[in-house]
């Protein structure tokens, strides 16, 4: 039956009965049934990947997407005060519709779709079985009163109690939401999206100053233990708040060496349950390839900016692909000789095993000890107060349309209202909880906050030091920092549209080398430049940490294909020097702004403006790939072919290299 219940739509025809009659939707929780009324399902499907929402009430899943639509998600067992159970093939998502608004109920199962006579109605007990009474619309006997369905109040069941614990506020409707669709559809946010315990997060990159790499904080007593303690930036002291406790979220270390100890338990039981189909000779209907199972999957797509770490990562493959590989031998060695297989499986399997946990156990010391490197600090001005928010990692700067943005469900929506929006990306897959800064703070961290500021401004006593902001701005430049072949490049942010992911690039035949192909901007086909093949440098596949920044290039929006893009820096203009005559000697490389010094020069960003990043020749060849795209001459292929490259269209100049410009400035 439940299958069959999976089919019904929000355009199925309400059932208008004869007589006294209705028609009940009958699920089960426990050993419970309940009753809904038809008219206010609207339909019922298997469960979704549900997003959870930080400081929800408890009884509060999260959120799903459910055909492009947001829809909050309530555990009905928990809403109840029943014992939560785990989900199983039967469990069931019943959408819902009270007061406009569609909400998602987990239930253990669905039963039937059954007539009632309203005779059959009786009024609810003050108690049943746990169950409030205020969620009851009364108890529905059948079979003679054997069997009995507690019908549901579903407006007091999706209501919400006030933060004052009086009376419930009922959740709003979307008609006039809907309304608004159509008149922010051009309308766009731009937002700085990052990573929480595997989530997605953002904040309006208006109120981003920069994105700093967190190196040693400075605690402080007497504040909240969310608030890590001091950083020092330029002479200023810079709180930090873990997003992660600020949210009740576990730590990020302690979250990894979970993730690994929950690794190293199903890589041992694989090697028991091989060991078993051995013995009995019973068929292997586990995974055969270690990148294939659950943690197979999540140690393939971790990603890090630690050299120690990702040489860990790629050790740890190495030694699971060597036991997932020796298992098998062992399982094709069953064919000829069971004692021999299980002979192997032990002496070699097992000391395979072995490996894998020694690199298990130097994972986590080196997580321990460079896990911080990974982490972002997102400087946020709030009322006035400068802080650092710690996250997991920075995904991309990107433009959103806010016809794709939709307002936090009221059922998925804190006392303090956190959650501002959700953004709704790649036809719903993807889902970004929109942050406001301002509710992430109470008033007891701001106190806290203001008291060190205060503190610190004590203790500055020139009047360089007490400089307004504002002052302090026109003084400082705002980087974009990313990397080509190990080495480190900015633009100003000014000069940055955009940064996203490197999508889909189209080939484009005949064109100048250092030109990648086109990609599709929201609508919008752009010309995409290889860095690495403008300044003749290797040439380097697309990976997770490759990225499209999006520049301004002879009046046309243009991508600049790098390596990775590290973080958003500011620093001071004393700390830049022109670059050397040596360099830019005969009007060459006249992109090269200047170099600057970081950490008293142990660190060298070249500084680069885009809008010189082109000659005249690559500039024209350039505009003619544009207006080959405008006009849809563009290729399907996504493989460019060298061969019909022609360097000419260079001009015939030799490539700028930087490695060589580099060993020039070294000298």
């Amino acid at each position: 039956m439940a299958e069959q219940m999976d089919t019904m739509q929000d355009d199925a025809p309400e059932t208008n009965l004869i007589g006294d009659e209705d028609q009940v939707v009958v699920f089960r929780l426990a050993e419970e049934e309940f009753g809904v009324n038809i008219n206010s399902v609207k339909e019922i499907v298997r469960l979704p990947e549900i997003t959870p929402i930080p400081r929800t009430p408890d009884y509060v899943s999260g959120i799903c997407n459910l055909r492009g639509s947001v829809l909050p998600v309530i555990n009905s067992r928990i809403r109840f005060s029943m014992e939560e159970e785990n989900i199983t093939d039967h469990t069931r998502l019943l959408v819902v519709e009270s007061g406009g608004q569609l909400t998602g109920m987990v239930v253990d199962s669905v039963r039937e779709v059954m007539r009632m006579n309203r005779a059959q109605k009786e009024s609810s007990p003050a108690v049943c079985k746990g169950v409030d009474r205020e969620f009851l619309d009364g108890v529905l006997k059948v079979d003679q009163g054997r069997r009995l369905i507690l019908m549901l109040d579903m407006k007091e069941v999706l209501s919400l109690d006030t933060a004052s614990g009086q009376g419930t506020k009922n959740i709003a409707s979307d008609a006039q939401a809907m309304q608004k669709e159509k008149k922010k559809a051009e309308i766009e946010e731009q937002l700085v999206s990052f990573k929480l315990a595997g989530d997605e997060y953002a904040f309006d990159i208006a109120n981003v100053r920069e994105i700093l790499k967190i190196s040693s904080v400075t605690s402080v007593p007497n504040v909240p233990s969310y608030v890590r303690g001091l950083f020092t930036i330029r002479n200023h002291l810079l709180p930090i708040i873990d997003m992660r406790e600020l949210l009740g979220l576990p730590s990020m270390i302690s979250e990894r060496i979970e993730y690994l100890d929950q690794g190293f338990e199903e890589d041992a039981n694989w090697v028991d349950n091989l060991r078993h189909v051995l013995e009995s000779g019973s068929y292997f209907n586990s995974v055969r390839n270690a990148k294939a199972s659950e943690f197979g999957q999540w140690i393939e797509t971790y990603k890090s900016t630690s050299i120690e770490v990702e040489s860990v990562v790629k050790s740890l493959k190495k030694a699971r692909a060597n036991l997932y590989n020796s298992g098998m031998r062992a399982l094709d060695m069953r064919e000829k000789d069971k004692k021999d297989a299980l002979s192997f499986l032990e002496e070699n399997t097992r000391s395979c095993l072995k490996i894998v946990s020694d690199h298990l156990l130097r994972f986590k010391k080196v997580l321990e000890k460079h896990i911080c490197e990974d982490q972002r600090a997102l400087v946020v001005e709030v009322d006035s107060i400068t802080v650092g928010f710690l996250v997991d990692w920075v995904d991309e700067v990107s433009r959103i349309p806010q016809s794709v943005i939709d307002e936090t469900p009221a059922m998925a929506a804190s006392d303090r209202k956190e959650l501002r929006a959700v953004a709704k990306l790649e036809q719903g897959r993807r889902l970004i909880m929109i942050m406001d800064e301002k509710a992430l703070l109470s008033s007891e961290t701001s106190r806290a906050i203001k008291k060190l500021e205060k503190q610190n401004a004590e203790k500055e006593n020139t009047e360089d030091e007490m400089k307004s902001l504002a002052r302090q701005s026109m003084d400082e430049v705002q980087l974009v920092t990313f990397s080509i072949a190990g080495e480190e490049y900015g633009i100003p942010i000014m000069q940055v549209q955009e940064i996203n992911r490197a999508s889909d690039i189209t080939s484009v035949p005949r064109a100048p080398e250092f030109i990648d192909g086109m990609t599709n901007l929201r609508g919008n086909v752009i010309p995409v430049i290889n860095i690495r093949n403008l300044f003749d440098l290797e040439e380097l596949e697309v990976s997770d940490r490759t990225r499209i920044i999006i520049v301004d290039i002879g009046g046309s929006k243009t991508g600049l294909r790098v390596d990775g893009v590290n973080e958003v820096l500011r620093l001071s203009r004393q700390d830049i020097e022109v670059t050397p005559h040596v360099v830019t000697s005969a009007g060459a490389n006249a992109f090269l702004e200047g170099v600057c010094k970081i950490d008293e020069g142990r660190r060298i960003v070249m500084l680069l403006n885009v809008e010189k990043i082109l000659d005249e020749n690559e500039l024209q060849a350039l505009e003619k790939v544009g207006q080959g795209a405008q006009s849809g001459k563009k290729s399907t292929g996504s493989k460019k072919n060298t061969e019909e490259k022609t360097p000419a269209a260079s001009g015939g100049k030799p490539k700028k290299s930087l490695k060589k410009k580099k060993l020039e400035i070294d000298e």
